[in-house]
């Protein structure tokens, strides 16, 4: 009887015991997987970090900002004329008569090569999110080429045109990382012309006409471009479409006026400098 006492004692010690290291192994375990979650729990999500597939979205959370900037850079320009055949005239405005007592006539048509300018400007820029506007103030030489034909059709002159104009274009663009894409409308006042061109439309006018009232003002013409930004510097390539002439004056004799139309097309490749 005390055996069968003595044996179930030590049963129940032993289960006892292995109780209580079960018990206190499964508290290590907890601990040790709280240990390895905590930091889990506590790391707080990087808020900064936003990436949406929405414009709009972009648009709605974020404010307008300002920055100011300068451009410039080189253009390349061509010319598109109405063809027109045109009375030579003298200093008094009469016909010149060749040695057969006819009007000297000359033919005025399209030369589809391009000229090389220039062009500056102020940019102002206001950024909401992926969308942005950007007027600005410049000043472009618009160049290009035309040429005056004789009576035969040989080359008479080969005009290398630039006007000198104030721009003004109103630009819209979509940002998107480094690159932007932009057009608008640019309003140009051109007020001036190069003593070359000048020279070759004197034999067709009088010269006191060939002045900043030559030319129509304002004019509208159509912009397009594409933009890479480099921390504070920024490439771009811009297309600027004629769609008006710079100028509704006539030229030839008083009795057999012509008009002389002149729209200019231009590529505009800039390097600019933007404050942020």
């Amino acid at each position: 009887m005390r055996k069968t006492l003595l044996l179930i004692s030590l049963f129940l010690s032993k289960m006892a015991f292995s109780q209580v290291v079960e018990s206190d192994s499964v508290r290590k375990s907890m601990v040790a997987d709280t240990s390895i979650a905590e930091p889990m729990l506590l790391e707080k999500p990087d808020l900064s970090v936003f990436d949406t597939l929405s414009y709009a979205e972009e648009y709605k959370r974020d404010i307008w900002r300002f920055t100011i900037g300068v451009r410039g850079g080189l253009s390349r320009g061509r010319y598109t004329l109405q063809e027109e055949t045109i009375n030579k005239v003298g200093s008094t405005g009469l016909p010149v008569l060749d040695e057969n007592g006819k009007v000297v006539k000359n033919r005025f048509i399209n030369n589809a090569t391009f000229n090389s300018g220039y062009n500056v400007g102020l940019v102002f820029r206001f950024v909401r999110g992926s969308f942005y506007t950007q007027p600005e103030i410049g000043f472009s030489q618009k160049a290009g080429r035309f040429d005056i034909l004789n009576n035969d059709g040989s080359l008479y002159k080969r005009v290398n045109g630039k006007i000198n104009a104030i721009d003004i274009p109103i630009l819209v663009g979509i940002r998107f990382r480094d690159a932007r894409f932009f057009f608008g409308p640019t309003v140009n006042f051109a007020y001036k012309m190069n003593s070359e061109m000048k020279s070759a439309l004197k034999e067709y006018t009088q010269e006191s006409k060939l002045n900043h009232e030559f030319f129509t003002r304002p004019i509208m013409n159509f912009m397009v471009g594409l933009g890479f930004e480099f921390k504070n510097m920024f490439f771009d390539l811009r297309y600027e479409k004629g769609l008006n002439s710079y100028t509704q004056e006539t030229l030839g004799s008083s009795n057999s006026p012509a008009p002389f139309k002149l729209l200019v097309d231009g590529i505009h490749l800039n390097i600019g400098f933007l404050k942020k």
